[in-house]
């Protein structure tokens, strides 16, 4: 019988950016595509709107970006129901303060200010973002701009109430008192997550295993999709055997 496994996409994305890695992770696990992240403006309450979706057996979270630091809330709070969690591209503290490296306040405040004003245009531009200093880089953001308008937008109070919370949002200690296996992928060059949050943390939680791509941006499972598949393979095939 096949793993569940749930995924769950980034700030402002959908379940169609996944392509070709969902298609592959399915013939391994039962995969669960959470559409869009809940926006209520409270973690807590977008774990529980997702917990509710599914049925009662034990499940595996993926978590890319702003999805891993709802990945970590929902294994805290669901010990019982969530076997283990994968973090792509993923920090559970997005935003830099004075003991944590991520995005700088004023940048993110800034972006947030340009979503207010145009949406569609800061989206595109945040597309771009994730594909910054990738080999074929053009070609890689007119696959993801093509997997982004599969699907329709999320309205602008929804993406203004996920930047609030992302902006707000400190895992750390959850990530420090987790229970379950845990496993970070992280880019190299990924110009949202810095790669040196790896190490910040494997220093709040010791048994978290980390890997590194080279120059997979922010993403790394179109980049590097089959890599990806292959960590996640490895990682839940050595929980089962344990």
């Amino acid at each position: 019988m096949k793993e569940r496994l749930v995924l769950l996409p980034g700030w402002g994305m959908h379940s169609g950016v996944w392509g070709d890695f969902a298609t592959q992770l399915s013939q391994y696990f039962t995969l669960t595509l959470i559409d869009h992240l809940p926006s209520l403006g409270n973690i807590d309450a977008v774990g529980d709107g997702i917990v509710e979706l599914l049925d009662d057996e034990p499940f595996y979270l993926l978590g890319w970006s702003l999805g891993g630091s709802v990945a970590l809330n929902m294994a805290q709070r669901y010990p019982s129901r969530v076997k283990g969690v994968i973090l792509l591209a993923a920090n559970p503290c997005f935003v830099a303060n004075e003991t944590w490296t991520g995005m700088p306040l004023a940048m993110f405040r800034a972006f947030t200010q340009q979503v207010h004003l145009n949406a569609a245009a800061t989206l595109q531009h945040f597309l771009a973002l994730q594909c910054q200093g990738v080999a074929n880089g053009d070609e890689l953001l007119n696959t993801l701009k093509a997997r982004f308008a599969s699907k329709e937008m999320l309205p602008l109070n929804d993406l203004m109430q996920n930047l609030a919370l992302l902006e707000k949002v400190d895992l750390r200690d959850m990530l420090a008192s987790l229970t379950c296996p845990v496993v970070a992928i992280l880019s190299d060059n990924d110009a949202l997550v810095p790669v040196t949050i790896g190490q910040a943390m494997q220093m709040l939680q010791p048994n978290l295993q980390l890997h590194i791509i080279e120059k997979a941006g922010h993403i790394p499972f179109v980049i590097q999709t089959e890599v990806c598949v292959n960590i996640i393979c490895a990682f839940i095939d050595g929980i089962r055997k344990n």
